[in-house]
């Protein structure tokens, strides 16, 4: 009979499972033993959050679960912030801790925390394995991460009972005894026939339709379909961050990124609709609360508080419950090609012609100029584009450079833009690249993150000197958490608690063997862009940016 360690380390792998992340303890020995020997490997990361994003980051790029292991106590802990994370950036990951036995409980408490309490919050299902139901439970719950709307799962055992046989059954006939058959055939169903007619019905009678794709798009990646649907349609592509690339930003029809603050560009399009087409859209994305535009044609459908949107996920609509007219679960591509296969009711003045004139706006604005011997943020961007192959993937920290990179970054492939936005995390950025390099060898992977965000991470740089991963480490140093001090800018308060003196990155690079650069012009940043592609191995460019340039700073 397998071990508890055994059968967690199998499930894990049964699913799809082959890198896990992670800083071990001496209490999980045997299950990163276990891991071994099914063929799962294993990256030390030097904190237990930056693992848990690694393991997100790793887990899209490749479409399976990620994991990570911690030990109880601090070890647990330290996962919460990334674990937050995953459950609101709705990431399929299963973080497996260990916890002191029951037997020593009440009258020891050292290291002891109730990890159940602290994860079912934040999690689908949190899990104490035993030898009795390990062989019935674990299967079904690391399953359960990519089941129906994905998210993390948390496994606790107990070291003494690690090395223990488990009891009963396993495999396939267990996950059906612990969830029933119906769950596991989930997003295999096909989408109700009535629901499909009725989407197709509400989308052709519109002349101004709206497509706003999300981060539910992974992991069936129905991009071809999408961009069917929108050529068919004439309609707009409005994504999430999450969803950047769905569509190409350099499409006539792409139209813009929504989710980053109250007042994006692109509200402008998305008011004018007379329809909404919502393709794995979630609204834990945005920042503004959604609501529907109310100047569309179409009457609204009951129930609903402006023009009809038609739900189209693999999951239900729920938490919270959007106002849709009709609402399409299961397989998106089939979903969006069925509606393709219509006629439409064109505008001229809508799609392609509306997204050019809406582009050409946005080109006439006028930037500022930066401060002597720094760059403006739009100015590095052009150079990392310039340097960077169409298919780089680019992990975006948190800060006012994420707003900014995630309005303007030039997005050309699906499923190519990382970043931490439903609980928005600093420190995502530098773990995220690491695990989309180590899941997507064959791509340029890179790293756009501030001086705070960067001090929040900095020991993973270790990781990336050791494994001499090909990442590009871009550093927007502008001495302060930008974004907040100009919220206190706004309110007309001094800067207080907000601004600090950054370290000399290139010297801490140095000292774990990455070669760097510091540049405070665009020449200066394209000339370390090109030496960074020629690196073969990691480089990191600490970049001096003048924040006058954000659309989040007072001017």
């Amino acid at each position: 009979m397998a071990t508890v360690a055994e059968t967690i380390a199998q499930s894990l792998h049964e699913a799809g499972v082959r890198l896990a992340f992670g800083m071990p303890g001496g209490e999980v020995v045997s299950v990163l033993e276990a891991l071994q020997g099914v063929g799962i490997g294993f990256e030390l990361m030097h904190h237990e959050q930056s693992a848990v994003f690694a393991a997100d980051a790793y887990s899209r790029a490749t479409g399976k679960p990620g994991c990570v292991l911690t030990t109880l106590g601090p070890g647990a802990l330290n996962a919460v912030p990334g674990i937050g994370h995953a459950w609101l950036d709705r990431a399929p990951v299963v973080l497996i801790t260990a916890q002191k036995p029951d037997s020593v409980l009440p009258h020891y408490t050292h290291q002891v925390v109730d990890l159940q309490a602290v994860f079912a919050p934040v999690t689908k299902r949190t899990l104490k394995v035993t030898p009795q139901n390990a062989a019935v439970e674990v299967p079904p719950t690391v399953a359960l991460t990519m089941q129906g709307r994905p998210g993390p799962v948390h496994l606790h055992f107990i070291n003494e009972e690690a090395e223990l046989a488990v009891e009963g059954v396993n495999g396939l006939a267990a996950r059906q005894m612990s969830f029933g058959e119906s769950e596991l055939i989930g997003q295999g169903d096909l989408p109700d026939g009535a629901q499909l007619a009725q989407a197709r019905d509400i989308v052709t009678q519109a002349s101004r339709p709206v497509i706003l794709a999300g981060l539910g798009l992974e992991p069936e990646a129905p991009y071809g379909a999408l961009r069917t649907l929108a050529e068919a349609a004439n309609a707009p592509v409005i994504v999430s961050p999450k969803g950047k690339g769905a569509l190409p930003d350099d499409h006539p029809l792409s139209a813009g990124v929504i989710g980053l603050t109250r007042t994006d560009p692109v509200y402008e399009i998305l008011e004018e609709a007379d329809c909404v087409v919502a393709v794995g859209f979630d609204v834990v994305e945005l920042v503004k609360e959604f609501a529907l535009p109310r100047s569309g044609i179409i009457g609204p459908a009951e129930g609903t508080a402006g023009v009809p949107l038609v739900w189209i996920a693999n999951w239900a609509n729920y938490d919270p419950v959007l106002p849709a007219a009709v609402e399409v679960v299961g397989p998106m591509a089939g979903a969006l090609l069925h509606l393709a296969d219509g006629k439409f009711c064109m505008d001229e003045q809508w799609g392609d012609s509306r997204v050019r004139e809406f582009r050409a706006k946005l080109a006439a604005r006028k930037l500022p100029a930066p401060q002597p011997g720094h760059l403006l943020p739009q100015q590095l961007l052009e150079s990392m584009r310039s340097y960077l192959p169409e298919e780089a993937l680019l992990a975006v920290d948190v800060g006012s450079h994420k707003i900014f990179g995630s309005l303007e970054w030039p997005t050309l492939t699906p499923n190519s833009f990382a970043l931490s936005n439903g609980l928005s995390c600093m420190g995502f950025g530098l773990p995220a690249a690491i695990g989309t390099a180590l899941a997507r060898p064959d791509l340029t992977a890179a790293c756009l993150i501030g001086d705070g965000g960067l001090l929040m991470c900095l020991g993973e740089l270790s990781v990336l000197a050791r494994l001499e991963l090909p990442v590009t480490v871009v550093v927007a140093v502008d001495n302060a958490i930008d974004l907040i001090r100009s919220h206190q800018i706004r309110q007309g308060k001094k800067p207080f608690g907000t601004e600090f003196p950054a370290p000399d990155f290139c010297r801490i690079a140095a000292a774990h063997g990455i070669p760097a650069a510091r540049v405070t012009t665009p020449d200066g940043c394209k000339e370390a862009m090109a030496r960074a592609a020629d690196a073969r191995g990691p480089y990191l460019i600490e970049a001096f940016i003048d924040p006058v340039g954000y659309p989040t700073t007072p001017r």
